[in-house]
């Protein structure tokens, strides 16, 4: 389906779709990826920008500079969690020393859970350690979260994705000093469909 996507995606701006760019190393990214302490204050994904120079900073030394289109998806400030899905992730999740205080926090969002305020409980109060960030992650995408926009994430008017769903990206390119680039700074905003 992945290759599919990419042929028909060559030179074409698809609706609902975002190009951003990505500084590291995705030759074998897959969805049981964990990350180290303090890389993840935005939640647990594959952290993209529409701001080339930041992006070019994290492909330094061994890693690459990728340009990846995604797929318009569900954004975690919009999306709603089942309350008892949350409390049955913490207590299954959470260590016992945490568990009460993320409980708490939850409760008063018992009739009204974002994505959003789900992963800021959890990133606030340290309540999984970086090696089950992958946990979070797959807990997100089974209920239906894809990605977290973040504006001015790094202070140059970006628009930060930080995308959760590996199955929302529809093309991966790896840019090399020698490539020519056209565009630095991408558009903020998902294609619009021209027919509507």
């Amino acid at each position: 389906m992945l290759k599919v996507a990419r042929i028909l995606t060559e030179g074409v701006k698809l609706a609902g779709t975002l190009t951003l760019w990505h500084g590291g190393n995705l030759d074998e990214y897959n969805e049981s990826v964990n990350h180290k302490t303090g890389r993840w204050e935005f939640g647990p994904g594959l952290y993209l920008t529409t701001h080339w120079e930041t992006a070019r900073k994290y492909s330094k030394g061994s890693r690459k500079l990728y340009r990846i289109t995604i797929q318009s998806g569900n954004d975690a400030a919009s999306t709603q969690i089942a309350y008892e899905e949350a409390v049955k992730f913490v207590k299954e999740t959470v260590g016992r020393a945490k568990q009460k205080e993320v409980l708490e926090r939850l409760s008063k969002y018992s009739s009204r859970l974002s994505a959003d305020t789900f992963i800021n409980i959890i990133i606030n109060n340290d309540a999984i350690k970086s090696s089950n960030s992958g946990v979070l992650r797959s807990f997100l995408v089974q209920n239906g979260v894809d990605y977290s926009i973040q504006d001015n994430a790094f202070g140059w008017n970006e628009r930060m994705v930080v995308l959760f769903n590996m199955g929302k990206i529809i093309k991966k390119e790896v840019i090399r000093g020698s490539d020519p680039i056209d565009t630095y700074d991408l558009p903020k905003e998902f294609a619009e469909d021209p027919n509507a």
